[in-house]
């Protein structure tokens, strides 16, 4: 779910208060040009696993995907892979074939890769806007509106201020609180940490960026929501195990479509 407050592009005018924009656009979503259908993207953000963060390759390799299709196109349906870690002190070369491109819809796939070899793979489609009779999303369930529920920092505070808290939870809130993140994201329902259950793999929060993002030649939500902290996806792969899961390194598959 999201929750959108941007104002509309403004021109000439500059970019507004807290307009993301720029960072995007000059820095993470930014790839060089190294020939037709190739791109070399640089790294922003780092976790501290030391390995390349998940989202940034996934936004940087549907720009480079976009950058072959007409503006008259988005995105409406992406499947990604992460088929090795990736390191940050080497950039990444996204390899762009053109698959299909048709009169309504095109199909593109990227390979990201690191010395010689794919650390992700994707294939995004692109479909001209045009209404459509047919409808196959969920009705919006019921749940509280973003004003009511805590934001990430607010959570993380609650939780640290529990005495009962246990120390590898602490460690790992207190690494995540110092880190800065462009995302705001409120979780409906909040796990105890001190009560942690099996329930059903299922998350709700709500989510946006913390200012105005867009841009002429393609929209950035498609990149935007791909650079959402891959451990808001991950996290609910151990719903019915609760952490710490055996497992020392986790991989996931990520399939969206965007209306």
């Amino acid at each position: 779910m999201s929750s959108s407050q941007a104002p509309e592009d403004q021109q000439g005018g500059g970019d507004p208060p807290g307009d993301l924009r720029s960072v995007l656009v000059t820095s993470v979503l930014n790839l060089e040009p190294l020939d037709e259908d190739l791109f070399r993207g640089r790294h922003y953000w780092v976790p501290t696993t030391q390995r390349l963060f998940g989202g940034q390759i996934v936004g940087q390799a549907l720009v480079a995907a976009a950058k072959s299709v007409s503006e008259d196109v988005h995105v409406h349906s992406l499947h990604c892979y992460f088929v090795r870690t990736g390191d940050p002190k080497v950039p990444v070369l996204y390899q762009v074939e053109r698959t299909r491109t048709g009169t309504s819809f095109s199909v593109r796939s990227v390979k990201a890769v690191q010395r010689g070899q794919p650390i992700f793979i994707c294939q995004a489609s692109f479909q001209q806007a045009q209404p459509s009779p047919l409808q196959h999303q969920f009705s919006m369930p019921a749940v509280p509106p973003p004003e009511e529920l805590l934001d990430h920092e607010a959570l993380i505070d609650q939780y640290l201020r529990d005495p009962n808290l246990q120390e590898m939870y602490r460690v790992g809130l207190n690494r995540i609180a110092a880190k800065e993140v462009p995302i705001e994201i409120k979780l409906v329902n909040p796990p105890i940490l001190s009560q942690l259950q099996s329930k059903e793999p299922k998350q709700m929060f709500w989510v946006r960026a913390r200012g105005h993002i867009g841009w002429k030649k393609i929209p950035l939500k498609g990149p935007s929501e791909g650079d959402l902290r891959s451990e808001d996806w991950i996290s609910v792969f151990t719903h019915p195990r609760p952490l710490p899961i055996p497992a020392a390194f986790v991989t996931c598959h990520t399939h969206t479509h965007t209306p």
